[in-house]
């Protein structure tokens, strides 16, 4: 009689991602392309058997957290909480070999061109191999590959191109993103639709540089071509741009942002500084003056348009006059949104070898002196809605009754404030309401329903 085979148990894949909506989106895509059968996917990462640690290289902050992850899940590993770890993408793309030097224990090692390998390499790992593989920087996926939701399903992140063609001299992101590849219009527009028909109210344009798309394919930038067909999509309610580079911004792009009914009136163009000395310096390939010829475009031709920038203070050589220099066009650009960072020396960026490094005491200064400044200018800005009907994405049910917890088309996800809803009617996470606002703050609005 023949001897029955034991069903062997499925392993559970957990995954932790970190970092920015790009990283996000790739880790949606590595979970889609687990197989199943042998595996299925983990709700945690106490569920898991193997986890995969979708790692961020931008700043050094982000280096050590996913550092110290690494360090966390191999001590989940040694305590047998977990059988393996895989570490997958930036940080394995851009230290390939600190990292496996560092951490002889984590299981495989899988770039950010290697994600289309994910099925190979789990079956190695899960038969006690261990595994590095790495090639060309960056995966450029298509409309064709399923993924599993990080985000709630009302709202959805889409990567409409991979890399950056950019010489930005304090960042080393083509370096583990590789060249801008931008996808086709049509590829983005049917994974548009697609993501809609799964319940996406919402659609968040990324990319390293949104505002270059096209421009590899065809020799022009298409962004504003692409809004317009995504405008197109039906059921779609909201449309987001992110990361939109100030020097590729045209006309016919300000016009679109106008023009298109779905598109917020939301810009988020990262800007990094006023000073031409900084600007220079930083290879941003754009003046102060162009900067401000820009912004007054913008504000003229899209209405009620509400403007995400991020600046860097301490960039080496910054002088107290450049450093006030931007204070100044802060003051008189009064941006609704705006996020200050400390300049973060990359060994292998240009940057690091500039003279004149300024000292951690003075960028911590510099930096709270700027965050000041703009908390009282997003004040001002956040009470100029009191009274005024804002619709609002609810995001979540708050503790206290009849409160909620939503976004404006002022808000993206994650970097931005929320509007605070009172209503004595029972409000939905994912569905919209009209609310009017009651009180401001610096960073959230309080409203009624």
């Amino acid at each position: 009689m023949a001897k029955i085979q034991p069903i062997k148990k499925a392993l559970r894949v957990g995954m932790v991602s970190l970092g920015c909506p790009k990283t996000l989106v790739d880790s949606e895509i590595l979970l889609g392309k687990i197989p199943g059968g042998q595996f299925s996917i983990a709700q945690s990462i106490e569920e898991s058997d193997v986890v995969l640690l979708n790692t961020c290289s931008f700043i050094e902050a982000a280096q050590k957290e996913s550092m110290d992850y690494i360090r966390s899940l191999l001590k989940m590993k040694k305590a047998r909480k977990i059988k393996s770890v895989v570490v997958l993408g930036c940080m394995v793309q851009k230290f390939p070999k600190e990292l496996q030097e560092e951490f002889k224990d984590v299981d495989a090692f899988v770039g950010t061109g290697e994600y289309d390998k994910l099925a190979t390499i789990l079956q190695s790992v899960s038969d006690g191999e261990k595994t590095f593989t790495m090639s060309e920087p960056g995966y450029l996926a298509t409309s064709g590959e399923h993924r599993i939701a990080l985000t709630p399903m009302h709202f959805r992140y889409l990567k409409i191109s991979e890399g950056c063609d950019h010489i930005c001299s304090f960042c080393t992101i083509p370096s583990f993103r590789g060249k801008h590849r931008s996808r086709t219009i049509q590829d983005v527009v049917a994974e548009a639709t697609r993501l809609v028909s799964e319940g996406a109210k919402e659609i968040i344009l990324t990319g390293q540089d949104t505002s270059f798309f096209g421009r590899d394919l065809s020799g022009k930038f298409q962004l504003a071509d692409l809004l317009q067909e995504l405008d197109q999509v039906k059921n779609l309610e909201w449309l987001r741009l992110l990361y939109v580079y100030p020097s590729c911004v045209d006309r016919q792009l300000i016009e679109a942002m106008q023009k298109t009914k779905k598109l917020c009136h939301y810009l988020d163009m990262p800007l990094q500084h006023a000073s031409d000395n900084m600007l220079t310096a930083m290879r941003r390939g754009i003046t102060k003056r162009r900067t401000r010829d820009l912004i007054k475009q913008f504000r003229e031709t899209v209405d009620n348009l509400v403007i995400r920038t991020t600046f860097i203070v301490g960039f080496p050589g910054e002088t107290e006059r450049d450093f006030e220099e931007l204070l100044e066009f802060m003051s008189e650009s009064s941006f609704e949104r705006v996020g200050i960072f400390k300049y973060s020396n990359e060994a292998s960026s240009h940057s690091a070898t500039l003279p004149n490094h300024v000292s951690e005491k003075i960028k911590e200064d510099r930096f709270h002196r700027a965050m000041e400044l703009q908390q009282g200018i997003s004040l001002v800005n956040q009470e100029k809605w009191i009274g005024k009907k804002l619709c609002v994405l609810i995001e979540s049910v708050e503790g206290a009754k009849n409160l909620y917890r939503g976004r404006s088309y002022m808000d993206a996800p994650e970097v931005d404030g929320s509007v605070i809803v009172k209503s004595a009617k029972k409000l939905t996470v994912g569905d919209f309401c009209d609310a009017i606002v009651t009180s401001a703050e610096p960073y959230d609005l309080h409203a009624q329903a």
